[in-house]
């Protein structure tokens, strides 16, 4: 375990202490091994979509909440992009930040220890705003804090999301899901650069559904 202290957040201390496991294990990687980004396809998405929309990375401010290993925000500063990133893990926040100093990105990331709720976005301060796999561990507040989010992306602006849905193993507390169904309606209007479901088996007997998004907020024209 990390020796910095973590940032408090309704997660149950179980699952953060195992998540803490993985990022402080990481911590023995080599720098050879920390220049390499693999990131998930909706990032790879994200970018095709600056690129259809003749978007300018250099231009663009990314905010990335659960940002984990640090691999997309590093990713999308070598873009070009600044980046605003947040993790309640010292763990994580460390190997982000040792990531960012191998790949000469500092100056272009910026790595936060701190929840990722339970303080204001501006609204209309981003150009995108990522949350994969992390804001349905808000419970009560994931469809709020989506709220929130969107109305912190400018206008002709993109969200990356990513989350579970059913199937799922049962979970104490209960995770709060956002259906594909849910998604659609709160982006109603946007445009959907890429929206897709599927079910993966993690485990034997763990079956998991997903549903992610890269989608743009109409521009004030529209």
């Amino acid at each position: 375990m990390t020796e910095s202290k973590n940032i408090d957040v309704v997660a149950p201390k179980k699952w953060m202490d195992g998540w803490d496991k993985i990022f402080s294990n990481m911590s023995g990687m080599t720098d050879e091994d920390l220049s390499r980004l693999d990131v998930v396809h909706s990032i790879q998405q994200l970018e095709h979509a600056f690129v259809i929309t003749e978007t300018k990375p250099e231009e663009s401010q990314i905010l990335e909440l659960g940002c984990g290993d640090g691999s997309a925000a590093c990713y999308l500063a070598r873009l070009g992009c600044q980046v605003v990133a947040v993790d309640a893990l010292a763990s994580a926040i460390s190997v982000a930040q040792r990531r960012a100093r191998i790949l000469s990105l500092t100056e272009r990331v910026e790595f936060r220890l701190d929840d990722m709720d339970g303080w204001s976005i501006p609204v209309a301060k981003y150009d995108v705003v990522i949350a994969i796999q992390c804001l349905q561990y808000l419970f009560d507040r994931t469809l709020p804090r989506l709220r929130e989010i969107i109305d912190a992306i400018k206008p002709g602006g993109f969200l990356v999301y990513s989350g579970n849905i059913l199937p799922h193993y049962d979970t104490d507390p209960p995770i709060n899901f956002i259906t594909p169904e849910e998604l659609r309606s709160e982006l109603k209007g946007w445009t959907f650069h890429v929206f897709g479901t599927d079910e993966r088996l993690i485990h034997v007997d763990d079956l998991r559904g997903y549903v992610w998004t890269v989608a743009r907020k109409p521009v004030e024209s529209d």
